[in-house]
Parts: C-alpha cells; sequence; structure tokens
C-alpha cells in the first residue's frame, strides 16, 4: 500500500438549479452544482499499530454511509483493508445542504481504488466510486472541479462546465437541520413545474455555455422561488430585498438544506464593496454570514 494518498472532494453551495423534467422514462430529477472551494473533505488511510487484524475502522466515527462505500467498494474489488482506520479531514457542515454525505462518499471510495491502484485511470476511478455512492443515496456529481448537470438519483454526469462566471456566494444558515434522505423520500411531482424546470434547464445550459454570469443568477432565483412551497426560506423575503438595494445578480439555495445566500460576481464593478455591504446588511437582520467562492473549471 502507498505510504500516505490523499483524496479530496469539494462540498457545494447548495444547487444552481434543481427540479426534474418528464420524458419516456416519467420524472427525471436533475441538479445543477454550486461546488465552492473552501469547503472540501479529504480522505486517508492510517494503518493500525501492531501486527493483529483488527476491524476496519472510520473517523469521525458517524461517516457510516462513507465506510459502508469502502467496505462495498473493497468487496467488488476482491480485497478487504481490516488493519486500517479511514480517517476523514472534513470541514464541510452536516445535514446543512452543502453535500457532505457526498463529498465524503466520493472521496472514500477513491481512496479505495488509489490505495490498491494508485495508477487507474482517472475515468475509471470515477465510474467505480460513483457505481458505490448510487446504491447509498440520491446525490450530485461531485468529481467535476466545476458546476456539473447530473441526474440527482443516479449521480449520472448530465454535462461538466467549464466557465468563467466568477461568483462570490453571501451564505445565510437559517438554523436546524434537513435529513436529505427523509427528505427526498416524499417528492411530489409536478407536470406544469416539470414544463417550468424544463425551460429553466435550457436557460441553465445556455447561460453556462456563454459564460452568462448574470443570465445563470437569475435562473438560480427562479430555481430558489419555485421550491420555496416544497422547503420554505425564511430569509428568502429579506435576500430578495438586499439584492434590489445593492445589487445582487440573485439568490442560491440548498433545495434540500437549511441554505440561503445571494450572488454576486467578481465581474461586477465595486465586487468587494457590494459583498461587505451585503453581509453587513444581512447582519443588521440577525444572520450570521459567510462567502463562498464557486469553484470553476477553466476553459
Amino acid at each position: 500500500m502507498p505510504a500516505e494518498i490523499v483524496t479530496t472532494v469539494h462540498g457545494t453551495f447548495g444547487e444552481i438549479l434543481q427540479g426534474y423534467t418528464f420524458g419516456a422514462h416519467g420524472f427525471e430529477h436533475f441538479l445543477f452544482t454550486a461546488p465552492v472551494e473552501e469547503l472540501k473533505s479529504q480522505a486517508r488511510l492510517c494503518p493500525h499499530d501492531g501486527t493483529a487484524k483488527e476491524r476496519l475502522g472510520i473517523t469521525p466515527s458517524d461517516r457510516a454511509k462513507a465506510l459502508s462505500a469502502f467496505e462495498l467498494l473493497s468487496a467488488e474489488l476482491g480485497y478487504g483493508a481490516t488493519d486500517c482506520t479511514i480517517e476523514i479531514d472534513s470541514n464541510i457542515p452536516v445535514a446543512k445542504g452543502y453535500a457532505s454525505s457526498t463529498a465524503d462518499i466520493l472521496a472514500t471510495a477513491q481512496l479505495c481504488i488509489r490505495s490498491r491502484y494508485p495508477e487507474t485511470p482517472e475515468p475509471v476511478v470515477h465510474a467505480l466510486a460513483l457505481s458505490v455512492a448510487r446504491q447509498l443515496e440520491y446525490g450530485d456529481y461531485l468529481l467535476h472541479p466545476g458546476v456539473a448537470a447530473c441526474a440527482q438519483r443516479s449521480h449520472r454526469l448530465l454535462t461538466a462546465y467549464r466557465t468563467d462566471l466568477r461568483w462570490t456566494l453571501v451564505g445565510v444558515d437559517e438554523g436546524g437541520w434537513v435529513r436529505t434522505e427523509e427528505f427526498h423520500q416524499e417528492s411530489p411531482e409536478d407536470l406544469g413545474k416539470a414544463r417550468v424546470y424544463a425551460e429553466l434547464f435550457a436557460q441553465l445550459d445556455t447561460a453556462l455555455r456563454a459564460d452568462d454570469y448574470a443570465a445563470a443568477a437569475e435562473v438560480a432565483s427562479r430555481s430558489a422561488e419555485l421550491h420555496n412551497d416544497r422547503l420554505p426560506k425564511k430569509s428568502l423575503e429579506d435576500l430578495r430585498r438586499i439584492q434590489r438595494d445593492l445589487g445582487a445578480l440573485g439568490v442560491c439555495i440548498a433545495h434540500s438544506g437549511t441554505l440561503a445566500g445571494l450572488i454576486f460576481s467578481r465581474h461586477q464593478p465595486d465586487h468587494d464593496l457590494r459583498v461587505r455591504e451585503c453581509r453587513s446588511e444581512l447582519e443588521s437582520c440577525g444572520y450570521s454570514t459567510e462567502t463562498f467562492t464557486l469553484k470553476e473549471a477553466q476553459r
């Protein structure tokens, strides 16, 4: 086993757009990721001391899905690693909408492969990691280093984008948590909304291909509004007011989380001033704020 292999997967600030379309196979759920630079999950293997074989472990001990990913993939590859502990080092808050669980699963699945077969081509690693992830949860496609459109219930990549949006997200956490698995078990679908989501999918695809940072943010706002009857955001009215006052481009939310925030772009004049004023306004409303940088794959 190589001395030290560390695998890294970034978290997200919710989703730019999440919804569903209707076609020959019925309702098909999709999302567009909003990966951010500041949040990441890293996984590494640490052999146990001594010669006695011990049960495979994981720290933190509550990362059960990540442990299952390693065990499932180990079995499929025909080997075990019972004398090791998987160490996850993550700054991604849990059950908030930052894709913490998906990031842990994918980082750990990649670690499983790289620890035994370090020369495996990246596309093969990704395919194997996703084959396990889709057995454990619905989730985002987080293996592209930028915005991606994916089939939300299978992690299947639809389109990987290379963009120059230069977004800054000023976020608030409304408190509490959302159990994603339970939330998705009750997912009402509507043909009328499916048609709207299909239009928004096309609009966002066009905006991302054109680096239209303002149009992409407008789609994000529309997605937030459409989803507000499903998981209401208490901060939405305040965010919309501050958006109008300070020239924010739009609103981005976690569709199955507690996050919401305003979108700015470094393409905007006075970007830094706008962001500072936005944080000040939100904090005067009683919110605690954080800023995030959209992670982009460059052209």
